[in-house]
């Protein structure tokens, strides 16, 4: 053998665990995140279901597990656990809406014509304004106080994209119509009707929210502008009910003030029909994620910047955890320099490289370029249509103004929000990589001076 072929071995030979620890991501423990997975989207929690004694659970679970990695407590009194109180109600029977034609009244009925996503309002009595978005952009600004707005709708528009900014207007009502056979989640609502209401104290609550099959709004479009519209659910008593947030963190030295907050969402969906929802990609995997990065960032040097992880509860109920976290913070919420909220990455996208992830709202700010130039193996979303930025519990946050947005690398898989959505579909290799690949950049985050400022116009 050649002495040059045998120096090329030797040198192969001496390179080889090296490369072998860099597959294996040794910053990562594969076992905890397989561990910590298998039991949040295992049978004992029943699908976590958002404010229920199995999302508490999970909550307990979580903080047991960052405070054995040596995080401290970031929540009152000491603890580990946010405790938010929240009232409940639902909604029994079908609920109606009724108007009169000529010398006819009209009525619509859930199950029927009528899908309800949400009651705020059990009764609401308002003028009916009619809103064309299939023209030039329409400005929500033009929507009344406390009118019943119907919306005539792009045949390609997205129900996210819509629902979104006309959840915080001063509409009583909103009705999207829609083809029943172009809209699964129709089919699902008319069986189901609308999820029970959770209000948190203080906070004013949005509009009523439905679809209504295409020929009924067609019908309805007909009505004069102001017609009277009336609409009238029976719902239970207020009830209080919970939700927990687990809030721990890694204390910052020179610029402790100065918080990195990582988040994800602990709950979904639980039980329904007797079918579990185990959410094991939606959104375990985006918890195990947080908890991973908070065990190996615990394990480094302790950073200039404050690093709290928050895994909140009742995303599936309306970003209920978030919002009450806002109302009740822990530090001032002016002190978060970003959030970096994760969001089901148990599974590669198609649509990028099998090694990236994507950030929503890429655009609007100049965080997620400034990551991947520190090394995250980040791009902007595959996805603008389905309205991402929207559907997380970064949003709440963004509202404040916090420069908030979501990692992940949801393919749109057919599993969303099934019972289908199990460990045994989770790709390992792409989670520990996921995971192990955001560590220094976060790290460099964490120790820089950098602050992420929102571009012109991408503030919501």
């Amino acid at each position: 053998m050649k002495p040059q072929r045998c120096a090329q071995l030797l040198f192969l030979l001496l390179l080889a665990p090296i490369l072998q620890a860099a597959d294996k991501s040794p910053d990562v423990c594969a076992t905890c995140i397989q561990k910590n997975l298998e039991y949040l989207a295992g049978p004992e929690l029943h699908g976590r279901g958002s404010g229920t004694e199995d999302e508490h659970h999970a909550a307990q679970y979580i903080a047991d597990q960052l405070k054995s990695y040596g995080l401290k407590p970031a929540a009152e009194n000491g603890e580990y656990i946010q405790t938010g109180s929240i009232t409940t109600r639902k909604v029994t029977g079908s609920p109606t809406l009724t108007y009169t034609r000529g010398s006819a009244t009209v009525t619509l009925t859930q199950g029927k014509e009528l899908a309800l996503f949400a009651v705020t309002q059990p009764d609401v009595s308002g003028p009916l304004q009619k809103l064309d978005l299939t023209g030039p952009q329409t400005s929500l600004d033009s929507i009344k106080p406390g009118a019943v707005v119907l919306l005539k709708l792009k045949r390609d528009s997205k129900l996210e994209n819509i629902v979104a900014p006309l959840v915080g207007s001063k509409a009583a009502m909103v009705i999207i119509p829609v083809s029943a056979d172009k809209e699964p989640r129709f089919e699902r609502l008319l069986k189901s009707g609308p999820r029970p209401e959770k209000k948190l104290a203080d906070e004013p609550s949005g509009p009523n929210a439905m679809l209504m099959t295409q020929d009924a709004a067609d019908q309805m479009w007909t009505l004069a502008d102001s017609a009277p519209i009336k609409f009238h659910a029976d719902v239970t008593p207020w009830e209080t009910t919970h939700t927990w947030n687990v809030l721990a963190k890694i204390e910052g030295t020179t610029n402790s003030l100065q918080i990195i907050l990582l988040s994800a969402h602990l709950d979904h969906l639980g039980v329904h029909d007797g079918k579990t929802y185990p959410g094991a990609d939606d959104d375990a995997s985006g918890t195990v994620a947080v908890m991973e990065l908070a065990r190996a960032l615990a394990k480094e040097k302790p950073p200039q910047r404050t690093i709290v992880v928050s895994l909140f509860g009742s995303e599936e109920a309306g970003l209920i955890g978030s919002r009450y976290f806002l109302q009740h913070p822990t530090f001032p919420l002016n002190d978060i320099v970003a959030n970096l909220n994760f969001e089901m990455i148990g599974r590669a996208d198609p649509k990028v490289k099998p090694n990236e992830l994507w950030l929503t709202g890429w655009e609007r700010t100049n965080l997620g370029p400034e990551l991947a130039a520190h090394g995250a193996q980040l791009v902007g979303d595959p996805h603008p249509d389905q309205g991402f930025f929207q559907r997380s519990d970064n949003f709440a946050l963004a509202k404040k103004g916090i420069v908030a947005q979501s990692v992940s690398s949801y393919g749109l898989h057919t599993d969303y929000h099934q019972p289908t959505d199990t460990v045994d579909k989770i790709d390992w290799t792409h989670l520990d990589s996921a995971i192990g690949s955001m560590i220094a950049p976060v790290s460099w985050l964490a120790n820089s001076s950098f602050t992420p400022a929102w571009n012109a116009g991408g503030k919501p």
